[in-house]
């Protein structure tokens, strides 16, 4: 795990869950982006391809049929995109899906892939003040019979930032007789796949959680951007490593010093490794203590972590500081301005953020030697 960004990371901690599922099924999280609580709990499902889209069409009139068949890197993004200022902004698009006739007394979920620009705290200041500036979280509709359209009383959510696949629970949801599904959003979202799925039952589903076996933190610099076009994600590309941001300010305070950080990770107990701008998190988990996989099944490994991140942008409350630091339960519209409770055992404070990291980032560049005399 690396702190490519201007960021400070709050990892509480770190899981590898394995599962194990019949050929022909899938499993995803429910995880995504929400517009406001309550925040359900993260859970696996377990799905089953219900319907191949026959017809898919951008508000434009563009037809994007084969674009969202599957996940393949074609995105299909926003017909127009804000001012610049409105970064992650979008004017109002919608692609209206055609599964052909649904079974609306089945479990039926949408899946969906795609990710989010991260518009940052200007963007979403502006939205919160400017009413002309429409809710920009996605809402979906399902075409009536009589060929009107009926809004889905269900929250979509958004892919949080890269690609991701979200999932939409449609069951008990859908009007009898509904053929097609308009999905509507003011986010710059590009989306890459939209899938019908049934969700299927799970408890034979073998499940594994590993804790990490080791967890070493080190500083390993910040990866080179891969060159890629404006409609796919900003992508680092691991490989390829320097030792200067591209920034010259980062989140300043006391992090967690480098070395084995295993009691800091393995559980949910706000206890919290603090990793700054360039390091990385080297995470081991020992395959042997797995079962063998079940003939007839697939194995997916999920990495489950639990944790903050706090950017260093000017509108972020505290944004310039490793503290205050975050804890479970808390406000988090009142981050800073909530005690930290008294009743936590903070001696891990003092053993592990002993790392000042100022506000300044320095160029490492080597200095060009002197001419000859």
């Amino acid at each position: 795990m690396t702190e490519e960004l201007r960021e400070v990371l709050y990892l509480d901690a770190a899981s590898l869950v394995v599962v194990d599922h019949p050929h022909g099924t899938l499993v995803y999280p429910t995880s995504k982006l929400r517009a406001g609580k309550p925040f359900p709990p993260h859970e696996l499902w377990t799905l089953r391809p219900a319907a191949s889209l026959r017809e898919a069409t951008r508000s434009d009139g563009l037809d994007v049929t084969d674009d969202l068949a599957r996940i393949d890197g074609r995105m299909i993004s926003p017909v127009r995109l804000r001012q610049a200022q409105l970064r992650g902004l979008a004017e109002p698009f919608s692609v209206t899906m055609d599964f052909g006739p649904l079974p609306v007394d089945r479990p039926l979920v949408l899946v969906l892939t795609g990710w989010l620009r991260f518009g940052g705290g200007m963007a979403n200041v502006a939205a919160s003040l400017d009413s002309t500036l429409p809710f920009p979280f996605p809402t979906l509709e399902a075409q009536l019979p009589d060929g009107s359209w009926n809004p889905v009383g269900t929250e979509v959510g958004a892919p949080s930032g890269k690609t991701k696949t979200i999932l939409v629970d449609l069951q008990n949801k859908l009007p009898p007789g509904a053929r097609r599904l308009r999905l509507t959003t003011a986010f710059e979202i590009h989306w890459d796949c939209a899938a019908l799925c049934e969700r299927v039952a799970a408890d034979q589903n073998p499940r594994t959680i590993l804790p990490p076996d080791h967890a070493d933190l080190h500083w390993r610099g910040f990866s080179r951007y891969a060159s890629l076009p404006d409609w796919l994600p900003l992508t680092p590309e691991y490989e390829h490593v320097g030792s200067t941001p591209s920034w010259d300010r980062t989140p300043s305070g006391w992090c967690t010093r480098y070395g084995a950080v295993d009691e800091l990770v393995r559980d949910r107990d706000d206890k919290l490794a603090l990793l700054n701008g360039g390091d990385e998190l080297a995470l081991s988990f020992q395959a042997s203590r797995l079962p063998p996989k079940w003939a007839g099944f697939t194995r997916d490994f999920y990495l489950y972590v639990t944790g903050w991140d706090k950017d260093a942008d000017f509108h972020v409350g505290h944004g310039w500081a490793v503290d205050p630091l975050p804890f479970r339960g808390m406000d988090d519209q009142a981050y800073g301005r909530q005690p930290r409770p008294a009743l936590l055992d903070d001696s891990w404070i003092g053993k592990y953020n002993t790392r000042w990291i100022g506000p300044v980032v320095f160029s490492r560049r080597e200095e060009a030697s002197p001419p000859p005399p």
